[in-house]
């Protein structure tokens, strides 16, 4: 047995605490007071505690436990003159003692611990670490926000890798950014990847010397897609970070194939705005080459000059699209257009685990194989949970590239709401003001959960910035790509949604938000926003940064809070959900698949193909029975219903409520803004008004209680007459019906819907009808919105016209088609 005996000098007495094998907590807990004797100091009293009740003991037991002792250790404090009293004592008993250092916050709690250099400094002192995360725990506990159980671990880690409690303290209210301390982990990259010589691949020599003028070789996973089939017709699924490459091995497959004579390629992504860039691209980088650029993006028939310089004839060697606009081509029966396909890329494959529109990128690619057997297919994506699973799916081989192209840095920062805008100032500063050893300056995304926000947190930067999102339009959209990718802009905020979409070269990510709209983002969305932090062709490394709050939610059914889920996305992994679909969903693959063939094994095949496809034969019957699809024997074909159905993208509750508005005899504007209302529109100046008012007024006009708000009580006379004006003016023409539940009855979504349609049909742009309600009413709403609603407009009136030419109802079929030419711009 290991016996110590700790003492520690107090203003009159001192504290003893016997230690039996090296323990933390001592046997008993003792006082000793010295008295002066003719010999020198001698104990002259001692009392020892045990369960609070204490005892005096003989002064000679103390001695006895001096002598027993292994070890008899002094507490270096602020007593020097009794110190010196107790070691003179123990001289004239002949023993010996020490100084040490021990951790005064145990000693208060009747425990000992030593301390050393690499203790943790708490203010001025050294403390053990089991002290220092008590003090910590209880600064987080008094704390202004009620922390996590993760973030309190999480700050434990750093107080025990910073061993500085204040520094770690820091964390909490950060007026700067303690990078070292901010930093939760490096991403490594793995430059030691073998790589092949592009002069060493069995290309097309013309394509060969473009991309030599580039590189002299292929990236590591281009090498790998090589070395596993890519020139050879191997489909693949390459499954690789951002900036990795993965688009260039699309393009040595179907660029190759183009100027060998052996196929166009079809090149589809999710979102208008990422068709748009590719065009540009290709165009660019290859009609030199002699290669022809075109792109499909739906059915968008909103004339613009944009719209009208764009190539979107189907007989040109690369056809760009979106997956909605490329699918048009099928269901329509137009596929034979589309001529001898080589090669189909399918970037952003990962989105067929998308809620939405998983079924239809499904059907498109079942359709594809159909119509195009011998093309290759190769899928992209930087975030795929269940890479072999997929890669078994849809009958590819798997490359799969786990490195990064340069190093990225990811940081937490715990902040409060009204600090983050200091937070991103200082950020976006600092990385613009450094430049990459490629001579690029560092430039900033920064991620928030609404397009309100974008503008907001856009506004409030005190550099040149843009906020990004869908609701811009295209020209807009573009306007800031092409300042960004010059260096122009220090920083773009945008949202959550468009992660996944435009190639930003950017050097830093910020999460302002870990949201959504208000739901919290996914491991896979995370991981594609994260992505965009450093290019290789720019930077060095990347850098992200998660502005985390305490206690945050969105809404009171969310049971974690933005602290949690910043570090569950930081040490997550993704969880594969699986593809299905439900009945609607099943049924309108199934009717679009009808387009394609008369014959029902065919359609069964075609089916059979889906990753989440089920129960053919009983929606198969299902559509027979509502009259979509005929059949006679083993042929089989859609009705005049069932077309219009599958080229209109409808579900089957949606083609019958066309109809039955059709028979009904109802005009067709009453039907488009019934089937979907447009209610993306904010009031102007919402801010002013709460602040009149000093109510929180949502800025939605269509959203909650903001109606009620404004019409309760005296509130409307608390505004200036301007504003007054304008909300009567808003009643006056949208809020002026008699139904019992008014204003929350639709009404007046249906009749806002039905004057911008009317506004637009009169030959108004969609600017001009923003302008015109936001001096009209006080409201306004993104164009780029306003025309996304206007195209879903004409592919329903569309959609009118062919189901009252059906059943022979020639004047809703002649209003709908004027109506239709007017909303184009065709009139």
């Amino acid at each position: 047995m290991t016996l110590w005996t700790v003492v520690s000098a107090q203003k009159s007495k001192f504290k003893v605490m016997p230690i039996k094998n090296k323990k933390k907590v001592p046997i008993f807990l003792g006082e000793l007071i010295l008295g002066n004797t003719s010999a020198g100091p001698r104990p002259h009293k001692f009392k020892v505690y045990k369960e609070g009740k204490g005892e005096y003991r003989s002064p000679e037991e103390f001695v006895d436990l001096l002598r027993m002792s292994n070890r008899i250790m002094v507490v270096n404090g602020e007593y020097d003159e009794q110190e010196s009293d107790f070691f003179e004592m123990l001289k004239g008993y002949q023993l010996k003692g020490e100084y040490v250092n021990a951790c005064r916050h145990c000693l208060l709690k009747n425990r000992f611990n030593f301390v050393n250099k690499k203790s943790i400094r708490y203010h001025n002192e050294l403390i053990c670490e089991d002290c220092a995360k008590g003090e910590l725990e209880n600064a987080l506990n008094n704390a202004q926000y009620r922390y996590s159980e993760e973030a309190i671990e999480h700050l434990k880690q750093l107080l025990i890798k910073t061993r500085d409690f204040d520094r770690t303290l820091g964390m909490l209210n950060p007026e700067t950014i303690d990078s070292d301390l901010t930093r939760y982990d490096t991403i490594e990259s793995n430059p030691d990847v073998s790589t092949i010589k592009i002069d060493d691949i069995p290309i097309n020599k013309k394509f060969k010397q473009h991309l030599q003028k580039k590189s002299e070789y292929l990236l590591p996973v281009q090498s790998l897609s090589v070395q596993k089939g890519l020139l050879d017709g191997n489909n693949q699924l390459v499954m690789s970070a951002t900036a990795t490459g993965k688009t260039l091995i699309g393009e040595l497959a179907g660029i190759n194939n183009v100027l060998n004579k052996r196929g166009k390629m079809l090149f589809l992504v999710p979102l208008v705005a990422l068709a748009n860039q590719k065009y540009d691209q290709f165009t660019k980088n290859y009609s030199h080459l002699g290669i022809k650029t075109s792109i499909r993006v739906g059915s968008s028939r909103i004339k613009t000059s944009k719209t009208a310089s764009m190539r979107t004839t189907l007989d040109s060697d690369i056809i760009v699209g979106t997956y909605e606009g490329l699918d048009y081509v099928l269901r329509t029966g137009d596929a034979d257009k589309l001529g001898n396909i080589g090669t189909v890329v399918i970037d952003e494959v990962h989105m067929l685990e998308d809620a939405e529109r998983g079924h239809r990128i499904d059907g498109l690619i079942s359709r594809l194989k159909y119509t195009v057997p011998e093309a290759q297919f190769i899928y992209l994506s930087a975030t795929v949970a269940n890479p072999e699973w997929f890669s078994q799916k849809l009958g590819a081989y798997l490359v799969e590239y786990e490195y990064r192209p340069v190093p990225i840095e990811r940081h937490l920062v715990f902040s409060d709401d009204s600090k983050k805008v200091n937070l991103i100032t200082k950020l976006v500063k600092d990385e613009y003001s450094q430049y990459s050893s490629k001579g690029y300056r560092g430039q900033s995304i920064i991620f928030t959960n609404s397009r309100k926000n974008c503008h907001r947190i856009s506004d409030a930067l005190p550099m040149s910035s843009a906020a990004y999102h869908a609701g811009l339009t295209g020209y807009e959209r573009k306007k800031i790509e092409n300042k960004f990718q010059n260096g122009e802009l220090p920083a773009v905020v945008t949202t959550a949604a468009l992660a996944a979409g435009v190639d930003f070269p950017a050097s830093q990510v910020i999460f302002e938000s870990l949201a959504m709209g208000i739901d919290w983002i996914t491991m896979q969305e995370f991981l594609q926003m994260l992505g965009r932090a450093g290019r290789p062709d720019y930077h060095d490394r990347g850098t992200v940064v998660l502005l985390a709050t305490p206690d945050k939610n969105y809404t009171g059914e969310q049971k974690l809070t933005e602290d949690e889920v910043a570090i569950q996305l930081l040490k997550g992994e993704m969880e594969h959900t699986g593809v299905e679909y439900g009945e609607d969903e099943n049924m309108e693959e199934i009717l679009a698949s009808s387009a394609l063939t008369t014959s029902k094994s065919d359609l069964k095949a075609i089916h059979n193909k889906f990753i989440g496809g089920y129960g053919f034969s009983q929606f198969f019957n299902q559509l027979k029975k509502y009259k979509f699809i005929n059949q006679k024997g083993e042929k089989i074909y859609l009705t005049k219903f069932g077309k219009i159905a599958a080229r209109h993208f409808l579900s089957v509750t949606k083609a019958f409520l066309i109809r039955d508005a059709v028979l009904a005899g109802t005009e067709p504007i009453n039907i488009v803004t019934n089937l979907e209302f447009f209610d993306s529109v904010y009031f102007k100046h919402a801010s002013r008004i709460s602040r009149t008012l000093k109510v929180n007024l949502p800025a939605r006009v269509f959203q909650g209680g903001t109606i009620d708000i404004l019409f309760e009580g005296e509130n409307l006379s608390k505004l200036d007459e301007s504003l007054q004006d304008q909300i009567y003016e808003f009643a006056e023409d949208f809020l002026t019906c008699n139904c019992k539940d008014s204003p929350y009855c639709g009404c007046p979504e249906h009749k806002f819907s039905s004057k911008l349609i009317s506004l637009r049909a009169e030959g108004n742009d969609p600017e001009e009808i923003i302008k015109q309600l936001e001096i009209r009413y006080g409201i306004t709403a993104y164009v780029g919105d306003l025309y996304d609603y206007l195209d879903d407009v004409i592919r329903n009136l569309d959609a009118v016209e062919q189901m009252a030419k059906a059943y022979s109802k020639k004047d809703i079929a002649k209003n709908a088609y004027t109506l239709k030419r007017n909303v184009e711009g065709s009139g």
